[in-house]
Formats: C-alpha cells, structure tokens, sequence
C-alpha cells in the first residue's frame, strides 16, 4: 500500500512539473518554442567567438553587428542593425549550428558588397545595441518584432549607465524614411496640468484637490500602459500567472495583475511602466509628481485592519509586516461603508509621506465577535510565516528579533537532538517535532526567572499556555523517509527522501543513471520551497561526489555550475540575501488571539493567497 502511494505522490508531482514546464514553454515566443536547441544556444554565458562591425559605422550612422559564440550545437550569432541617427535599433535576425566557415563568407561577402566588416569590442556592440533600443522607445519607435530573442547573446546591462550621445541630432532624430513606417504614438487625452501642478498637502493631510489630481495620475498611467509597445509584456505576465494569455474571470485578480504591470513589473531593460511614463512627460512633469510616481514603485501589500477613521482618510495596521500606515481613498469617502475594526485586503503605494490605495480592495466586516478576529489574526500569521519577506518588509525590528529567534532555535535544536538533522518516516518526525516544541515550553528554561517558558507566560497572562501543536502536509507525513533540519537562519524545514538525497552523493556509483535520483536531485535543485542548505550539507560532507554528481547532470541537463556558490546562484539566488523563517510576532494581543482561534480561517487565508500569488 505504502508502495502504491509512493507511486501515486511521484506520478503526481511529474505531473506538477511537466504543468509548470509547459507553462513556461507558452510563455517563450513561438520561434524558441519551435526551435529549443536554439532556446539552449542563446545564451550570454556561452564564450565569445567573435564581435563584428562595418566599418564606416560611425560615418555612415549606420551599425551592422555581429556577435558570435561557441554553444553546444556550435556557433550561434546574433546580428543587430541600429540606425544611429534616426530610429535606434531597426533589425535583429540571428541563426545557431554555424561553422567558422560561415562567419568567412559572410566577411568575403561583406567585403565584396564595398562595407567591409571588423573586430569591435563587446562593449561597443552592447553600447550600439541597447542604446538603439533606449533611443527607440525614448521616442516610440517600433522595435523588431523578435528583438529580445536575439537579444539574449548579449550581457544585461544597468538602464542608467546607456550613453545615447551617439543618438540622433542636437539631441532628436534625424528620419530618412517615410512617416507612414514609424509607430508614431498619440497620447490619450488628459490635462497635461495633472502632471504639472505642485500637489498640495493641507494641515498635515492631503486636500481633496491633490487626491482627485493622483487619481487622474494614475489614470494617465493606466491608459499609457496600453500602447502597442506593451502589449507582448502583459500576455507574457498573464500567461506565467494564469497559464494562458488572457485576462482573468476574477475582476479582483485581473484589477490586481494590472496594478502591479504597471507599479512593480521589470520590462526588458530594467525599467517599469511607471518609469517609462516618468521619462516619457519628464519635459511636463513638476519633481512634485515625478517624485509621487516614481514611489509608487514600493508597493505594500497586506491584510489590514481598521483602526480608526478621519474624514478622507483610514488609519490602517497592515497584519502581515505590523506596521501602521494613515492611506487616503482618491475617491470621496462619503459613500465607504469601512468602519474601524474592520479588515481590509489591500495595495497602498506612498503619496507626499502618506499612503493611498492601489488597485483591488477587498473589504471583510467585522462581526464584532473575538472569534472572527481571531480567525484572521491567525490567517494572517500563518501567513507571515509562508511570507517572511512580506512579513520583514520595513519593519527593521521585526527582522532583527526573529533573526535572534531563529539563532536561539538551531541552538535549543541542537541541544535537544545532538545535531541539527534529525530522519525518520513522516509519523515519527511530526512526533520529533512535537516533542521539540514541548521542549521549548516545557524543558527549557527562562534565562531571568529559571523558571519553564510555559509557566513564566502563565504567570504574566493568567491563561494557560498551550505549545503549538505539530501539523505536517500529507505527502510529508505519508512519506517513509523524511528529514527534519535546522538551520541558524532560515530555522526548521523539513524535507522528503532526505536521507536517500544524501546517499546519492556518498555513494553517487549505487544511483546515478536512475530516474527516481534524477526526480530527487534535480527536483531539490529547481523547487522554490527547498533552499541551498541541504546542497551545501553534502557539498561540504562529500566535496568530491559533490562534484561528480553536480557534472553529471550539469551534461544532461545544460546548466551552467558545478561549484556549489556558481550552482546556488543560478538556481537559487535568495539564499545570498538569507531572511529568517522563523516569524517573531511583536503584537503579543495578535498572538494570543491566534492562538485562541478555534477553527481554521479558510476564507479569509483564499483571499490572501489569491491577492498575493505573484
């Protein structure tokens, strides 16, 4: 039976993968969709061959580049045409599986054709090339259609550092074609005075005036968003979270999406929406509302709760990082049926060292009932802990304090264990882990008092205490072979068919060339929820099989590392900027009311889960 349901959990999970693989492949453009040894050629890790140029570029503003690179299936090129005086990057085509005989005769034709080409520096070529790019949406060019594909033989670069000194005349571009091919851009109507009037703040609060001037802001934001020139970048964004490129039935999710499109959503280059419509009116804009829009940026989004009402505006608690924020409506608040007590899911940008909302709002009344507060309390905790970075996020404090909890927690760990792993069948490590946490109420004593941390906190509150009770996701607690760990930062994390992830790389001859080891380790290496620890554990253990295992499907697989820094970079880059998991709460009410909650906070943790999915 156990046998069966293994069977059953990993038919599953492979069919998990291939959904999120086929997600991804929808999301690529249809040519690296037809061709995927090219999708594997592009790529600016591969060594350069070979960087070319004509060589009358500077006198003639016009650039031809070429830009060469040994991959796997053999040479792939990219190649770039940028007009330097008028529309900035005007073609990109490219083709993979070359030959050095090819780059000769492209040369010997070059040559023959009178516009012979020669070596240039990288760094030149990436100059022209996304300086094309910036100059021709600087003044709304239309870009090759298939641009960003070619684009990928080419490093990233920093958006700020583009020199577009090379660009143009006097500072604009000098057209030498006809109008009728230019994707000339015509701005939405809207008062161009919006964006240049000073926005007011009135007695230490915003007038009604500079409320209804943001909204009309914002306004102006949302219909620039729907120029051609985004329109591949929002299909993308849907299609990675919906699956397909259309828009949401829920009207809260789709409100949502676009708000964060707009706010928080990286196009190619670097840059937001919102930044692009700061440089696109920066000739308009007062530094009152380039500054306004350009915070917009830093979005908090959150489970508040209702603490009081002024005329126009909420003073709010966000539940996820506990910190108060006073957030202005930039409509009339006349008609808001928000009472104090009541909940709010919710984005507040910043606006003149307020805040106001941004995008969906979905309101929860409050019952007047402990009971319910509870219940969200409690939602919104176990959220904090599936969150640690939304729960850190500007709450300096809050980061600290756990990061001290999490230290104390690896050494009670290891005290009570011996170690800072511990094995066993799902069952026997819920019990570890209920006994570990009785442990820490019960068997550990408080360091002023001597005294169990169980009866120092019944001694202050009056109320029994209760430690948590250990719970564990089914495949976990069905799973014969689970690991419990322990790290000094992240804190617990438990993980299945850990002790056979270890046994691969100290005897990597018994399991390499399997396909349930393939499933493990590459499953641990691209799953979002498994961290470096457990890498670098047998990285350390086992340096040599480490590599070995690492080279053997670094081959099969194309990816780029074997060293353990390099592996975790490419795969699991947040482990650099380590957060604790262990969530301190400082609002000890909000813990105790959590604590009391009775039953589960299913509704209330949906909506979370569905504002927050990004």
């Amino acid at each position: 039976m156990a046998r069966k349901d293994k069977k059953q959990r990993r038919g599953k999970e492979r069919r998990e993968i291939r959904r999120r693989q086929k997600a991804q492949r929808l999301s690529l453009p249809e040519l690296l969709r037809k061709e995927p040894l090219l999708l594997e050629a592009l790529d600016h890790r591969y060594p350069l061959v070979l960087c070319l140029i004509n060589q009358d570029w500077e006198r003639g503003r016009m650039a031809n580049i070429f830009i060469f690179r040994e991959a796997r299936t053999g040479l792939v090129l990219s190649s770039f045409f940028v007009d330097l005086a008028g529309i900035g990057l005007k073609d990109a085509w490219g083709n993979y599986g070359l030959t050095e005989a090819d780059i000769e005769t492209m040369k010997f034709r070059a040559a023959s054709g009178g516009n012979p080409l020669i070596s240039c520096d990288l760094s030149l070529a990436s100059t022209i090339v996304y300086g094309g790019i910036a100059w021709a949406n600087k003044w709304h060019f239309k870009l090759p259609k298939e641009y960003k594909i070619w684009l990928r033989l080419l490093e990233p670069v920093d958006q700020t550092e583009i020199d577009l000194d090379l660009f143009g005349e006097d500072g604009k571009p000098f057209l030498m074609m006809n109008e009728d091919e230019l994707n000339v851009f015509t701005d939405e109507a809207f008062d161009p005075q919006i964006l240049k009037a000073d926005l007011e703040v009135e007695r230490d609060r915003l007038s009604r005036k500079t409320l209804t001037q943001m909204g009309d802001i914002k306004a102006a934001l949302i219909n620039f968003s729907r120029r051609s020139e985004f329109t591949e970048d929002l299909k993308a964004a849907l299609t990675k979270q919906f699956g397909k490129p259309e828009r949401p039935d829920s009207e809260q999710e789709w409100v949502t999406l676009q708000d964060w499109f707009l706010l928080e959503h990286k196009l190619e280059g670097g840059k937001t929406i919102a930044q692009r419509f700061v440089e696109h009116y920066e000739n308009l804009m007062s530094d009152d509302v380039r500054e306004l829009i350009l915070g917009w940026g830093d979005v908090i989004e959150g489970l508040f709760e209702v603490k009081g009402r002024a005329t126009d505006s909420l003073r709010m608690k966000n539940l996820v990082n506990e910190q108060e924020y006073e957030v202005f409506p930039t409509v009339s608040m006349v008609n808001l049926e928000i009472k104090p007590g009541d909940f709010l899911l919710a984005r507040i940008v910043p606006a003149k060292g307020f805040h106001i909302f941004s995008g969906s709002t979905a309101a929860i009344e409050w019952d007047g009932s402990q009971d319910q507060r509870a219940k969200i309390y409690k939602a919104a905790i176990d959220f904090q802990m599936r969150h640690p970075r939304l729960a850190f996020r500007g709450n300096e404090e809050k980061l600290q304090k756990s990061r001290e909890s999490a230290r104390r927690q690896y050494e009670d760990f290891v005290n009570h264990f011996g170690s800072d792993e511990v094995f066993g069948t799902g069952r026997e490590i819920l019990q570890k882990h209920q006994d570990f946490l009785d442990y820490l109420a019960f068997g550990k004593k408080d360091p002023e008092s001597g005294q169990p941390i169980a009866l120092v906190y019944e001694e202050k509150t009056g109320e029994p205490y209760h430690s948590p009770r250990a719970n564990m996701p089914e495949p976990l607690l069905h799973s014969q072979d689970v690991g419990m760990l322990c790290d000094p930062v992240e804190g617990l994390s438990f993980l299945i068919d850990y002790r056979r992830f270890i046994e691969v790389f100290e005897c990597p001859d018994q399991y390499l060339g399997k396909e349930e080891t393939e499933d493990l380790v590459l499953g641990y290496l691209k799953s979002d929820s498994v961290s470096d620890v457990p890498f670098r554990k047998v990285a350390i253990k086992f340096p040599h099989n480490f590599t070995d295992v690492i080279t053997y499907y670094r081959d099969q697989e194309g990816f780029f590392s074997d060293r353990i820094d390099d592996l975790m970079r490419e795969f699991k880059p947040h482990s650099f900027d380590k957060i604790p998991r262990v969530v301190t709460i400082l609002d000890s009410e909000m813990a105790r009311l959590a604590r009391s909650a009775k039953e589960k906070s299913g509704p209330v943790a949906s909506l979370l889960k569905g504002i927050f999915r990004r």
